[in-house]
């Protein structure tokens, strides 16, 4: 059996594995694809709640379209933030 001295531990803390360069990709893929999540769920979630107001204030489909519009918007601004949100700096 090999032993370990101490001083390949430290170069290995400073050079990330494989797994870890794998793990965080994914880690970063998933974030994008939670991004994509909040965006659809946005645009669903107000294009229902307008959709429940003109049923409810008999209005026609003013804020079904009000919503609709409200929910891209509000979608695409938390898709914009979080695509250009930098991250803690690492040293």
């Amino acid at each position: 059996m090999k032993e370990n001295n101490g001083i390949s531990d430290e170069k290995n803390a400073e050079k990330p594995s494989e797994m870890q360069k794998v793990a965080k990709s994914y880690s970063s893929g998933w974030r994008y694809a939670e991004y994509a999540f909040q965006y659809g769920v946005s645009i669903v979630l107000c294009t229902l709640g307008g959709y429940w107001l003109d049923n409810w204030l008999n209005t026609g489909n003013w804020l079904l379209i009000i919503g609709v519009l409200f929910g891209s918007v509000a979608g695409f601004v938390n898709l914009l933030r979080g695509l250009n949100y930098k991250g803690p700096k690492v040293k």
